[in-house]
């Protein structure tokens, strides 16, 4: 993708006597993915597809709030990943309000990593062996107990597994529920978005009107 994004712009830059836009966008791009990057909210693979987007299409060709094409794909993908922690939240809210009790784990937890917990996390209620499923909080580390951590790189990668669970206080943990993380791949919501992006421009304003 980056030999295509490289000799797309040498040609645009040979029929077209246009590089300073397309520079500015890929130095503009490469250094917000740099920054996301080091701040563990983009993978390598994610920082990298942006930068690939801004070679092939540095500007845009819908109506957006910035003529670079990746910042409005990044706007994109950050409203898309809200729209599915609104989902999540929704989802924890619901087992709430049916007498679920989703704060056992998180009695001595501030009111911060409660929500934090009901955003990026879901409660099941029953088990389950799937391996897209990784446990927030299982059991006991030796003589301490293991904290939920929230941040991205930090969580637990142990997969929820019923082998995991031997002693009949972790047994009774797993029957009454238990909060799990699952990961959430960026590069599906940065292919949606650049579709989007593309078609439709900021997604901001249509979500601002359509509410």
């Amino acid at each position: 993708m980056i030999l295509c994004g490289l000799a797309i712009t040498a040609a645009r830059w040979i029929y077209t006597a246009e590089l300073l836009l397309p520079l500015f966008s890929i130095v503009i791009t490469f250094l917000v993915s740099l920054f996301l990057n080091v701040c563990k909210v983009f993978g390598g693979a994610d920082a990298k597809a942006l930068i690939c987007t801004a070679l092939i299409l540095p500007q845009n060709v819908s109506t957006s709030l910035t003529s670079i094409f990746a910042l409005t794909v990044l706007l994109n993908t950050f409203i898309l990943l809200g729209m599915l922690y609104t989902a999540i939240f929704s989802y924890n809210l619901l087992k709430y309000l049916r007498g679920n009790d989703l704060f056992s784990e998180l009695a001595s937890k501030s009111k911060w990593r409660k929500l934090v917990t009901f955003l990026t996390c879901v409660w099941l209620d029953k088990p389950t062996k799937s391996k897209r499923f990784h446990l927030l909080k299982h059991g006991r580390c030796g003589k301490k107990e293991t904290p939920p951590i929230f941040i991205r790189n930090s969580l637990s990668k142990e997969k929820m597994d019923s082998k995991h669970f031997k002693s009949e206080s972790d047994a009774q943990l797993y029957e009454k529920g238990v909060w799990v993380y699952f990961t959430k791949p960026l590069i599906p919501f940065i292919t949606l978005s650049i579709v989007l992006s593309f078609f439709q421009g900021d997604l901001l304003p249509f979500l601002i009107k359509f509410l």
